[in-house]
């Protein structure tokens, strides 16, 4: 019995390596009769292979335009006349504002020969304005004390305004009190003047000489002798000196009276005005007084800010408004002025000069040509379809019908927000700067545009020739083996040279087969 169990131990080994037999030659028999995998010696021709990569997949948008300068265009004259200077050539590079032509200036309209002489009195005047002379700002300065001084003034009179029973109006009526006391004291004594005693004592001296004439005259009026008239008239000259000394004495003494009565009529008015304004005063402050009182503190207030607001625009070189407006007459001046010159507008080369000394100037023809060529683009119309995919910043390669073998780099830098239609399609210009220059490369060359607008890493990528095509789908032949093949369905993607990016269940390394491609009346680059 011990022996036996040995042999059973072999006939359970046997049997269950005959079953794994049984079961890969089912499987491989089951793997052959759906076709993923071909009896080995089913064809003894040599199968093509490929190798399964990985790149990296770029999805693009590709269109075409003309090469263009970053600014280019016709310089046009802003005025007419006779070209006298031409001062460069094609193909110079000038940059902006350097005169390029110049016209002559009798040749030019009235209008800007007129602008000359404005251009000359509009820089005097600033001038004049931002360096003031010694005596502008002396008598800025002597505006400015005036103006202290009435708004001292004005500001006293306030005070006097609103506290109106001051002691100045006591002053005034005890001054008046005593004014008038002594003109009236004067008149009093002007009764009792010198003149007046001097006519009273020579009265009855006058009268005297006055009853002597009356006398003679009496005595001798019927026929007088001549020593008898004589004796009259000399009687009469006597009394007339003594009548005149006496009229001249009264004139002295009413006039002295006259005025002294004048006085006291002056000096009672004052005394009362005084005494008026005392009791006004005593009644409160007038509020009409005040009002004007503080209006005049205003107004000279006022006047003194911009005095010294004057003086210290002076000082800083005229006030900004009056500067900036003064500098604006004088800009003004110089742009009809310099409509004779001819200047580069940007910065650029020198394309194309029509022009000519002697020729005539028109603002219609441009006078040459301008392009600033440090930075070239191309503008291309893409469709709306595809321009969602497109952002700013995308690189972009750029290649030249001319010049197949330049290939250069270029960006994305605008996308127009608004699109336009082309042929019933509605596509949106797009905008690529070519990132560096290259001499071959013209204005107005076509270029053709490739911009890339994603791109993945590690893609699985397989020759062209290994994709197949059948009812079923896309495929490819992966080749494990001499004569084993294997049916792998695949989606394929981009083309990229010579080389599809496809997704299925292979990785890098693996070999596929090639398929010749086989003609079809669908035009399918395919075989099935």
């Amino acid at each position: 019995m011990a022996q036996a169990q040995p042999k059973r131990r072999s006939r359970l080994w046997i049997f269950i390596v005959l079953i794994l037999l049984l079961g890969l030659g089912g499987g491989f028999a089951y793997l052959v009769a759906t076709g993923k995998i071909q009896r080995p010696g089913a064809s003894s021709a040599v199968i093509p292979t490929g190798t399964v990569t990985t790149v990296t997949a770029v999805s693009s948008v590709t269109d075409s335009g003309p090469v263009a300068a970053q600014q280019s265009g016709g310089v046009f004259w802003q005025t007419t006349g006779i070209v006298a200077e031409v001062l460069v050539k094609p193909g110079d590079h000038v940059k902006a504002g350097d005169v390029l032509m110049r016209l002559q200036t009798a040749s030019a309209p009235a209008s800007i020969i007129q602008a000359e002489s404005d251009l000359v009195s509009a820089q005097t005047a600033l001038h004049d304005l931002q360096n003031p002379s010694a005596l502008s700002l002396a008598n800025a300065q002597q505006a400015i004390t005036t103006a202290q001084d009435n708004l001292q003034k004005a500001q006293r009179e306030l005070r006097n305004a609103e506290n109106p029973a001051g002691q100045v109006l006591y002053t005034a009526v005890s001054d008046t009190k005593l004014a008038l006391d002594t003109a009236s004291a004067n008149a009093q004594l002007a009764t009792v003047s010198q003149p007046v005693q001097d006519y009273t004592n020579s009265y009855w001296l006058t009268d005297f000489y006055w009853k002597r004439y009356q006398a003679a005259q009496a005595k001798y009026d019927a026929n007088p002798t001549p020593e008898q008239l004589t004796v009259v008239n000399n009687a009469y000259s006597d009394y007339k000196i003594r009548a005149d000394q006496q009229a001249q004495r009264q004139l002295t003494f009413t006039t002295d009276e006259a005025n002294k009565n004048d006085a006291v009529t002056k000096a009672q008015k004052a005394y009362n005005d005084a005494v008026n304004n005392l009791n006004n005063a005593l009644a409160g402050p007038d509020q009409l007084k005040v009002a004007k009182a503080q209006s005049d503190v205003n107004v000279a207030t006022a006047a003194l800010a911009d005095a010294q607001s004057k003086l210290g625009d002076l000082k800083a070189g005229g006030a900004p408004d009056d500067v900036k407006a003064a500098q604006a007459r004088v800009a003004a001046a110089e742009a009809i002025v310099g409509t004779l010159e001819l200047k580069a507008p940007f910065e650029g080369d020198v394309l194309v000069v029509n022009d000519q000394p002697g020729d005539t100037a028109s603002p219609s023809a441009a006078a040459l040509t301008l392009a600033n060529r440090s930075q070239y683009h191309v503008d291309v119309l893409v469709d709306e379809t595809e321009v969602p995919s497109i952002k700013p910043g995308n690189p972009a390669q750029i290649t030249f019908s001319p010049l197949p073998d330049l290939v250069l780099s270029g960006t994305v830098m605008t996308i127009e927000p608004s699109g336009q239609t082309v042929q019933g399609l509605v596509k949106y210009s797009v905008r690529v700067n070519l990132n560096q220059p290259d001499p071959r490369v013209l204005l107005g060359m076509t270029a053709n545009v490739n911009i890339v607008t994603a791109s993945q890493a590690n893609a699985l990528a397989v020759p062209l020739d290994a994709v197949q095509l059948d009812t079923q789908g896309e495929y490819v032949n992966r080749v494990n083996g001499p004569g084993l093949i294997e049916r792998v369905p695949v989606v394929s993607g981009a083309v990229q040279d010579t080389l599809v990016i496809v997704k299925g269940n292979l990785k890098p390394g693996d070999k596929v087969q090639l398929i010749k491609p086989v003609p079809t009346s669908s035009g399918s680059p395919f075989g099935g």
